[in-house]
């Protein structure tokens, strides 16, 4: 690729590497401005050395570049098209592909929050791929989605499956024993949503380390004390996962990270496969009392519902102290920009277990239409970590027009636009961490998931189709009335007899009954 690139770009070479941090499931990535992301090189040589070893000079799985007809393929990102990432794709990166892979390939942006447009273009027979979660989403057991043969994986992607690791494989994008969507990265998954992602800088200037705040008591103490400091300073955002942060103080056990409207959960510490249901219980009334509380004390602000964008601009702008977190938070530097000064640590309130449910953030999962593409595509994921230099072009773009190298091998971007997410591509062999953060921490990053528990919920994807009526009709309820009891703005005890009525009528028995039917089917296979 390095000798194509010199003849394409005029001396553009790839030899830098990926600052990686992960949003929790949030609307895109905010990239750090022109000049302020200088990074210096941590990554394991011995895994990279393993990535790299597969990765053959100019052939793809199944022969050489010449072997492949010319094929048109459509890849939907989520997120926001700005004016060089739209160049960038349309030009270097569609020129690339062609030129390695014969792949005329289109990618294009929708808005986060697009599923029910894509879920009609996916119904409709449209031919695309797309970031996708299958235990979040239900379009595979739709059959929207085409199934990946497990026979093309070894042969069709050697350097992703070297860069995942051997403890990261493809039973989490499975449903039903076939394999329905690609998983892209490599770094630790477990506790997401279970953890408080909290300005460290702050910490410090109140005189707490991350280790102090580890109750609900503690917690609350220090929001207090910096509402005392920073008064105009948002507390918390992100709060549709609070239920999983503050689980110690509501519920029994450890609950199961699922989605942030979840009828139902699990009991991860207990024996069996029983299904509960949430709104019904006395963990969800616990919830509500803290939450109305922190909207008396001013910790959550009302414009979350109002104008939730604007909680997003605060937290990008180092004007908001904490918000559900995942592992990433630990060596993010996007908040440098705003405060270079300011930095992200990991807070745990109460003693739950560290859940892993998956083993991928996002993959990409390949419409039905495009089934007899399926070899293709996974030729191009394979291409997208075939060695560092395609992984850095995928992130960074162009070297000497988007970023520069500099002599200790960190870099620093030229342009603030993202390319392909950097929270999506990232995996650990490929690495780099920025100078400011302390190695001990970068170890305990990497080995975050070292005494993570896998969910029972593993592997699970649950089949709307029966209960597709109630779905709709709970969902609506979820909006009107059970989100603002959760977040505080809605009396518990004046409103939940209503609203509780409210599920009833909308088929929450029939809901939690279908539910516990096909994870129990589900469990009992796991345990044969």
């Amino acid at each position: 690729m390095r000798k194509r690139l010199l003849a394409l770009a005029m001396g553009l070479v790839m030899t830098a590497s990926v600052l990686a941090g992960c949003g929790a499931k949030e609307a895109g990535e905010t990239a750090p401005a022109a000049n302020a992301e200088n990074s210096a090189a941590e990554s394991s040589a011995a895994e990279q050395g393993a990535a790299e070893s597969s990765a053959s000079e100019g052939t793809q799985a199944g022969g050489t570049v010449s072997d492949q007809d010319l094929v048109d393929l459509r890849l939907i990102f989520y997120g926001d098209m700005s004016s060089r990432r739209e160049e960038f794709f349309k030009n270097e990166f569609h020129d690339a592909v062609l030129e390695d892979l014969n792949i005329d390939l289109t990618v294009e942006f929708l808005p986060w929050g697009s599923d029910t447009n894509v879920s009609t273009m996916l119904a409709s027979g449209e031919r695309f791929a797309v970031e996708y979660i299958v235990s979040n989403y239900d379009w595979h057991t739709k059959g929207y989605l085409a199934e990946i043969d497990e026979s093309l994986l070894e042969t069709h992607l050697p350097d992703l499956i070297a860069t995942r690791g051997e403890n990261n494989g493809f039973e989490c994008t499975k449903y039903n024993g076939k394999i329905y969507a690609v998983p892209f990265g490599n770094k630790p998954y477990a506790g997401s949503m279970q953890y408080f992602d909290m300005r460290g800088d702050i910490l410090d200037e109140l005189g707490y380390s991350p280790e102090d705040v580890n109750t609900l008591e503690k917690l609350e103490e220090v929001m207090a004390a910096c509402k005392e400091k920073n008064p105009d300073m948002r507390s918390v955002m992100n709060i549709d996962f609070l239920p999983y942060a503050l689980w110690a103080y509501c519920g029994d056990g450890t609950r199961s990270v699922n989605e942030a409207n979840d009828f139902v959960y699990v009991n991860e510490e207990e024996e069996g496969d029983t299904v509960y249901s949430y709104y019904e219980s006395e963990a969800f009334k616990k919830h509500c009392e803290i939450t109305s509380k922190w909207v008396e004390l001013g910790y959550i602000d009302k414009d979350l519902i109002t104008n939730p964008s604007q909680s997003d601009a605060d937290w990008n702008a180092a004007n908001c102290f904490a918000r559900n977190g995942m592992p990433g938070s630990l060596i993010s530097s996007s908040l440098k920009t705003a405060d270079p000064d300011a930095y992200e640590t990991m807070v745990k309130v109460g003693d739950q277990l560290k859940i892993k449910n998956k083993d991928y953030d996002w993959g990409i999962a390949i419409s039905a239409a495009d089934q007899e593409n399926v070899s293709r595509w996974l030729d191009l994921f394979n291409w997208m970590y075939k060695d560092q230099d395609h992984f850095n072009f995928c992130v960074y773009g162009v070297e000497g027009k988007d970023y520069e190298v500099n002599e200790d091998g960190s870099i620093t971007k030229l342009v603030s636009d993202s390319f392909i997410d950097s929270w999506f591509m990232e995996a650990i062999p490929y690495n780099v961490y920025d100078s400011s953060i302390p190695q001990e921490t970068i170890e305990e990053y990497e080995h975050f998931d070292d005494d993570a528990v896998f969910s029972k919920l593993t592997g699970f994807s649950f089949d709307t189709k029966p209960v597709a009526t109630e779905v709709a009709m709970l969902t609506s309820v979820y909006d009107e009335k059970l989100k603002p009891m959760l977040w505080g703005f809605l009396d518990y005890d004046e409103n939940i007899d209503s609203v509780l009525a409210e599920l009833k009528a909308a088929g929450l028995d029939t809901y939690v009954a279908e539910y516990q039917k096909q994870f129990s089917e589900f469990y009992a296979q796991q345990n044969q």
